[in-house]
């Protein structure tokens, strides 16, 4: 008998509460060693939100998550206020609490499709994309058996050599429609783009995560390959904190989010 496939979904419902309150169970299956994935506590807000607005012609089009504690694998509360709600966008805020924790805070923006003043434009998939020459190799912690894929990269992980890049063509191991709460979490499912500069083993907890999502989602029409690249890179380290710009494009070549986090590393 084959084990069952994880479940996307699943694994980020949450169920309403009342009063625009949601609870769900944080799973192991989701931890990177050192506690829960960021992104997997990101888009667990982002779909609390997003059944809070309840208006399918408003997408989430930013999310900014503070991480403030760890929490163990339990149960938690997420609890969304809504700002302000206009003619054509959203503002919302999001708590999650563990017990008397508070373990995440988040604010959003939702928002239809607005006409461009200017001609469309759109940052080109990196040429890297189909780059033969970068080596699969890095290590997998729990949370990446969700995802299918392997990082790319152009030496090994803690080697100190090669650049602070890690990419990945990645989508859930099992296969759904791509919407606004994946990306949310892929933005941050694909190891630190300064591992392969790093000479030793580091944990990275994450500060802070924005992330912009840069195309109307369900896309239509929707690519043959339904996988996304994503890649990340650092440009920066210092006193112990340190950037992930991630770029996120279709197998078509377009670009559907951006994220940037700060962490700390130690």
């Amino acid at each position: 008998m084959t084990d069952e496939l994880p479940d996307f979904d699943a694994d980020t419902a949450v169920t309403p509460l009342g009063d625009n309150r949601f609870g769900t169970t944080l799973l192991d299956t989701w931890n990177i060693v050192a506690g829960p994935n960021g992104g997997y506590l990101a888009a667990l807000i982002a779909h609390s939100m997003t059944d809070t607005v309840d208006d399918a012609s408003r997408g989430l089009r930013s999310l900014t998550v503070h991480y403030l504690a760890r929490p163990e694998f339990d149960d938690v509360e997420i609890a969304v206020d809504v700002v302000r709600s206009g003619r054509s966008s959203s503002t919302l805020q999001a708590t999650m609490t563990q017990g008397d924790r508070l373990i995440c805070s988040s604010i959003a923006a939702f928002s239809v499709p607005w006409e461009s003043a200017v001609e469309d434009w759109s940052l080109p998939i990196s040429s890297h994309a189909q780059d033969e020459t970068f080596l699969g190799e890095g290590v997998r912690p729990p949370v990446h058996r969700n995802w299918a894929g392997v990082p790319i990269v152009d030496a090994p992980f803690f080697s100190g050599e090669g650049s602070p890049r890690v990419a990945q063509w990645i989508r859930a191991v099992k296969p759904r429609p791509l919407d606004a709460i994946e990306l949310v979490a892929i933005s941050d499912a694909i190891p630190p783009a300064g591992f392969p500069k790093m000479t030793e083993r580091t944990a990275m907890p994450t500060v802070d995560l924005t992330v912009h999502i840069r195309a109307s989602l369900p896309l239509d029409p929707a690519p043959e390959d339904d996988r996304v690249y994503a890649e990340c890179n650092t440009h920066h380290v210092a006193d112990g904190f340190a950037d992930d710009d991630c770029h996120i494009w279709s197998a078509n070549g377009q670009l559907l989010a951006q994220s940037r986090q700060l962490a700390i590393t130690r």
